[in-house]
């Protein structure tokens, strides 16, 4: 009986550890269904769809899937809002000026991946604190999106009040902001939005990159300890060059995003913080701040973790709009208190049973 009971604890404490992501968004979303039904609302697919649909669920949550990867090999990376705002900019000026489908997806993925790139290239090559490089490109590229902005003729822009919008007038712009980033795939009773989509296939290309690939294997690697991946014969410098540039894309996939989903971008407010929500994202999935551990599946959960926590502190009467963010942190800090203080109770349990058995 014993036995069992230990076999119990042990397997439901290896579960925890491994997949502790679901249970806190299970917990966040019962929440959720009380919140609403305390306000007389009914909770239904209809909520659940509108957190599936959500800006920090598709495009922070694919902003998130390139930090994970980042944070895993003990870097950070503080730029992707500005160059959010860069990136969406540079798609959109493309998509006013082509028409082009295509062009818009390439400018965006070669914007990204460049902006990735320098950030990357600072850090391997220049040998540069991962925070400070990150930082100054923050400032950079949003100051140098909203010096653009402010100069460039409206018929490109596609706006005169310190955006770029898309230009309703071209012909593709009704499938990609009403047919795309607005539709919805409905299946019986339910619907789910076609961006959301996007995201799942990000995630599940980004699942299969670090289980799968040895390059995957690498970035553990690295982020595990950086000294014995070097004489494995792992190039370093590469793979964490490499994560900033796939971060980069993932940022360019987010631009298209937020282009066909909102169809303009406001480079003095748009993606700020963003930094910020991709990161709890991440740590919301469990990934571990001192890198070399973490399950990229747990950023789906992550995702939806955190845009569920910012869908019930808005849901509840009468909170000021200035004491949101505060409601916000602590939750969040409750969560991954509870995450983390999981397994140090657990080793010391496991401690405390190691020294019975050797006075025994």
């Amino acid at each position: 009986m014993k036995n069992e009971k230990k076999s119990f604890g042990a397997t439901l404490g290896r579960v925890w550890s491994q997949y502790s992501f679901i249970f806190v968004l299970v917990i966040i979303m019962i929440g959720y269904a009380i919140t609403i039904q305390a306000n007389g609302n009914t909770f239904n697919f209809g909520h659940i769809a509108s957190i599936l649909s959500s800006q920090n669920t598709v495009i922070v949550g694919t902003i998130a899937l390139g930090m994970a990867f980042v944070i895993i090999t003990g870097q950070i990376d503080l730029s992707v809002g500005s160059s959010l705002v860069l990136t969406t900019g540079v798609t959109i000026v493309v998509f006013n000026v082509t028409n082009s489908v295509i062009l818009m997806i390439l400018a965006a993925l070669a914007t990204g991946a460049l902006c990735g790139a320098i950030n990357g290239l600072l850090v391997g090559f220049g040998k540069m604190p991962p925070f400070v490089v990150t930082l100054g490109t923050m400032l950079i590229y949003r100051s140098l999106t909203l010096s653009v902005v402010r100069k460039i003729d409206p018929a490109i822009s596609g706006s005169s009040s310190s955006q770029f919008a898309m230009l309703s007038s071209n012909s593709k712009y009704m499938a990609l902001r009403k047919s795309f980033g607005a539709g919805k795939l409905v299946i019986g009773n339910f619907s789910l939005p076609y961006i959301f989509f996007v995201f799942l296939f990000m995630a599940i290309l980004f699942i299969v990159i670090s289980k799968n690939t040895k390059y995957g294997k690498t970035i553990y690697a690295v982020g595990s300890n950086e000294k014995s991946a070097r004489l494995a014969g792992i190039n370093v410098t590469w793979v964490k060059i490499s994560v900033f540039i796939l971060t980069g894309l993932c940022v360019g996939v987010a631009s298209i995003l937020q282009a066909c989903k909102i169809s303009n971008v406001t480079p003095a407010s748009s993606g700020v913080s963003y930094e910020m929500y991709a990161i709890a994202s991440v740590v919301l999935a469990g990934v571990s701040m001192a890198g070399g551990k973490g399950n990229i599946l747990g950023v789906i959960f992550g995702a939806l973790s955190y845009t569920t926590i910012n869908f019930i502190i808005v849901s509840i009467p009468g909170l000021s709009v200035d004491i949101q963010d505060t409601f916000q942190g602590l939750v969040l800090i409750i969560v991954i208190l509870i995450q983390t203080v999981g397994p140090v109770i657990r080793e010391n349990i496991q401690r405390a049973r190691k020294r019975r058995q050797a006075n025994a």
